[in-house]
């Protein structure tokens, strides 16, 4: 598989829709077992630097147009689903400030986490598990468990009333 070749570790059972996403790894791209990539109409990109990883976990679903980027770990956790264009970076790739250094911060995304449409998630940002980051939301700060985030900046709306075993489907 193409992907192989390219450096990545996919697990068992990865569907591909639409073509191979667009990757540049000289890191670390883990894919776990029966993932999910909807390459259509937009390529799903993942990227990395020689010491970033990215690490899907079993069961995730990238839908068209994600961009991944690390520079640090973005880890998202099994049976999470991630929307159409939905932007994660762990670096902000520039100082904003003269004198001042760029610092990767790792992200982490929870289990069974559902994150809407045209989402941001920013450098050093986690999200609790069987959490929901509302369309078009930009997230700055640690979202805890089951709990509901939506705007710029995203802010606490609503718990979510879910077991450990609730799967999204």
């Amino acid at each position: 598989m193409r992907l192989r070749a390219q450096g990545c570790q996919p697990g068992r059972g990865l569907r591909v829709r639409g073509g191979v996403p667009y990757l540049r790894n000289p890191g670390s791209l883990v894919i776990g077992n029966n993932v999910r990539l909807r390459n259509e109409p937009a390529r799903i990109r993942l990227a990395t630097v020689p010491q970033g990883a990215i690490i899907l976990g079993d069961e995730v679903s990238l839908n068209t147009g994600v961009h991944i980027f690390s520079a640090a770990r973005i880890d998202v956790g099994g049976g999470s689903r991630i929307g159409d264009n939905v932007a994660m970076f762990d670096t902000s790739f520039h100082p904003v400030h003269e004198g001042r250094s760029v610092r990767p911060r790792p992200i982490t995304i929870g289990r069974n986490v559902w994150i809407g449409r045209n989402a941001i998630i920013l450098p050093g940002v986690s999200i609790g598990d069987h959490s929901v980051v509302a369309a078009g939301s930009v997230v700055f700060d640690d979202i805890p468990a089951r709990q509901v985030w939506r705007g710029n900046p995203a802010a606490f709306v609503k718990h979510v009333r879910a077991t450990d075993d609730f799967r999204r489907s």
